[in-house]
């Protein structure tokens, strides 16, 4: 991820300088109290770092809308959203029971499902202490909108693991309500805070919104093709829980009946092995699905830079373009 910030940096520089302050604002809004269980929980993931991609997006859109605004204006929103973000995450392990996030044990196998649920609620709480006392009023209206999507999307994907007759359409309906929608939020509330213009703000959110499905997507292809315990998971967890992606759609739709069938069978079953998942990839390669996933991926990330086209020229607006071009290329 480094990689990615300096060159974000080389376009606006200040950049460092700028998440720095909201970083030592997130890591002071989860206090060191009692009970200890639930505020270490709560203060895990927060800790571990992570992409932070969420807040640099509300900064850089405020930034590229009013380059001399102060960074102490935008920066509770920024914090507010990745707090946002982290309690979804543990929500997301104890659903997806899994034991291992960011290279470090998750909340839930640390402390137990009980305290991972109550910890990502405090920080839920916290989250809209931050949002809900920005003077922009419409910010709080935004990221409320932004968090039903993603409750909505959560349960979408839960109702539709191991369908293998889903339709891309409502794949990419998941992907808007889960991802999308707080990546939309960010740019949007970023603009807000800025006062935009109504075509600035529209700009910023619709390019929010795509950034954030072309990056859903390459999670995706990344879980399947990159090495061992990329993102501190295990590769083909999709394929393990049986989630709907791109990929795994496509194979369903293009490989050859025997092949078909046999991917089918694998996706249904309970307790998938390695030799499944193993499998399931050599069925991927054979049907194109992963090279189609990735021009799929692209497709929206080149949608997304055509939004910021409406935008004056900014080095924030080059360091926001910076951002969409390495989304479709990364190793993270």
């Amino acid at each position: 991820m480094d990689a990615l910030w300096q060159l974000v940096e080389d376009a606006y520089p200040g950049f460092r300088s700028d998440m720095e302050k909201i970083e030592k604002l997130l890591i002071d809004s989860i206090p060191q109290a009692t009970p200890t269980e639930l505020y270490s929980a709560s203060r895990h993931l927060i800790l571990t770092g992570g992409k932070r991609i969420r807040p640099a997006l509300v900064l850089l859109s405020y930034k590229a809308v009013n380059p001399e605004g102060e960074v102490s204006y935008v920066a509770p929103i920024a914090v507010g959203i990745e707090l946002i973000h982290t309690a979804t995450i543990i929500h997301d392990d104890i659903i997806d029971l899994a034991t291992m996030r960011r290279g470090v044990e998750t909340v839930n196998a640390k402390w137990g499902n009980d305290i991972a649920i109550l910890a990502g609620d405090l920080i839920f709480s916290r989250a809209f202490g931050f949002i809900g006392v920005h003077p922009v009023r419409k910010v709080s209206e935004v990221v409320s909108r932004a968090c039903m999507r993603l409750a909505e999307g959560e349960v979408l994907e839960t109702l539709h693991t191991g369908n293998a007759s889903l339709t891309e359409e409502v794949y990419l309906e998941i992907v808007e309500r889960k991802t999308a929608s707080l990546f939309e939020a960010s740019a949007e509330c970023g603009a807000l805070a800025a006062e935009g213009s109504e075509k600035e703000v529209a700009a910023l959110s619709r390019f929010g919104y795509l950034l954030g499905i072309g990056f859903q997507m390459t999670d995706d292809l990344l879980d399947i093709i990159s090495g061992e315990n990329v993102l501190g998971k295990k590769v083909g967890m999709d394929i393990s829980l049986g989630k709907p992606t791109f990929v795994i759609l496509h194979a369903l739709r293009n490989a050859p009946d025997g092949k078909r069938k046999a991917l089918e069978s694998i996706l249904k079953k309970e307790n998938k092995t390695k030799d499944d998942v193993k499998r399931a990839l050599e069925i991927f390669e054979a049907s194109g699905s992963i090279e189609y996933a990735g021009k799929r991926a692209k497709h929206f990330i080149e949608k997304a830079k055509e939004e910021l086209k409406q935008l004056r020229s900014t080095p924030a607006r080059r360091a926001l373009e910076v951002i969409a071009e390495y989304a479709i290329r990364r190793e993270f």
